[in-house]
């Protein structure tokens, strides 16, 4: 981890009389807007990454990511919202072919840059948001500063779109200056969501996202209204950014029928990390072998294994049930209400981290960044 310590140069700009700015930067131009809803401007950092909301079509009729630039000429007023620059984070691409190592870049850059932004926007495909965002929400401890993940079902330079509204919407939120938005979330049709209890729920839908478990963070009308959702647990007072995660992990959904020998050859597979995705609150199958097989491995050679419901509503109870129990005896470690991309970027970041077997299994049952409610209130 680093810590980004405050930015030893200085901006001072005179508003005075003055609406717009445009001052070279190492982004290239940056225009400065005086928005008279605030009393200060407002930086908001752009990144893109591709996805759909960025898309053209190719000749043959298939979508194919454009540049930000081809983007930001879709939407000129939002220069009335915010002082933005862009980075691309290249190349831009389909958001399924976005993994790990770009979730470092990510983080690193938020960290390099982050004392020169009052905010950062995402602009990234729908297709595995979650996933980053999440990771986001873990990589950048002591955030204390708007991270918006956006993008859309469709391009933005259809006629017909959801893309400009969630992008000057997101950028909105980003500089509204609201304490509930100073952390990781994704925006999206109407709604901010907490990036690291977000679901994707349609493919084709505008409303794309769900929060099951979690209250939005703010719901956008012809005003901002920002419900009552669980607080974050403390964090650290300045950024600190992991630049490590542990890729040597597995996800598995349980279906009956499953036959010992494949979770067998998953047991045998060189990984450190696992997530199930078990029936109702936590149940499993008492099938011959199976449970032995996931015990072995973890008591042998310290497999984390969490437990996760395939249901978007309600929370892991392994002590509820008999069938429960078994996974609670094997070792098998409790993931409340996580969602499942949650718990398994958990992982990734827990097993780069310099903790004991046992301090890894408190950790991952543990509220670190409002991914989980340990206990109903």
């Amino acid at each position: 981890m680093y810590e980004m310590g405050e930015n030893s140069d200085t901006l001072l700009v005179d508003i005075i009389n003055v609406m717009h700015y445009t001052l070279p930067v190492s982004y290239g131009q940056l225009t400065l807007v005086y928005n008279p809803l605030f009393s200060e401007i407002f930086m908001i950092h752009l990144i893109y990454t591709g996805g759909t909301l960025g898309m053209v079509r190719r000749p043959d009729g298939a979508l194919t990511p454009a540049g930000v630039e081809q983007v930001l000429q879709h939407v000129p007023e939002l220069s009335q919202v915010a002082a933005c620059d862009s980075y691309t984070l290249a190349p831009p691409r389909d958001s399924v072919d976005i993994g790990p190592t770009d979730w470092l870049r990510l983080s690193r850059h938020i960290g390099e840059h982050y004392d020169a932004y009052d905010g950062f926007v995402i602009l990234h495909g729908t297709d595995t948001m979650v996933y980053t965002a999440a990771a986001l929400s873990f990589l950048l401890s002591g955030l204390h500063k708007p991270v918006i993940l956006t993008g859309a079902q469709a391009p933005i330079g259809q006629i017909r779109n959801d893309a400009r509204n969630n992008l000057l919407t997101a950028v909105e939120l980003a500089a509204c200056g609201h304490p509930q938005t100073h952390e990781v979330g994704i925006y999206f049709h109407d709604r901010l969501l907490r990036g690291n209890r977000a679901i994707k729920v349609s493919a084709s839908d505008f409303a794309a996202f769900d929060s099951p478990n979690c209250p939005p963070l703010a719901e956008v009308g012809t005003h901002i209204h920002f419900p009552l959702v669980p607080p974050l647990p403390p964090a650290p007072s300045r950024l600190q950014v992991q630049t490590q995660l542990i890729t040597q992990v597995a996800l598995i959904k349980l279906f009956p029928g499953m036959q010992t020998d494949l979770f067998g050859y998953l047991m045998q597979a060189p990984i450190r990390g696992l997530v199930i995705e078990s029936f109702g609150s936590g149940t499993f199958p008492n099938m011959p072998g199976l449970l032995q097989t996931l015990e072995k491995a973890i008591r042998q050679r310290d497999l984390l294994v969490v437990a996760v419901s395939q249901q978007w509503h309600g929370r892991i109870r392994l002590d509820a049930y008999a069938a429960g129990r078994r996974l609670l005896d094997a070792g098998v470690v409790s993931g409340h209400d996580m969602t499942a991309s949650a718990a398994l970027v958990k992982l990734m970041v827990l097993l780069a981290q310099d903790l004991t077997p046992a301090q890894r299994r408190q950790a991952l049952s543990t509220n670190l960044r409002g991914e989980l409610t340990a206990e109903e209130s």
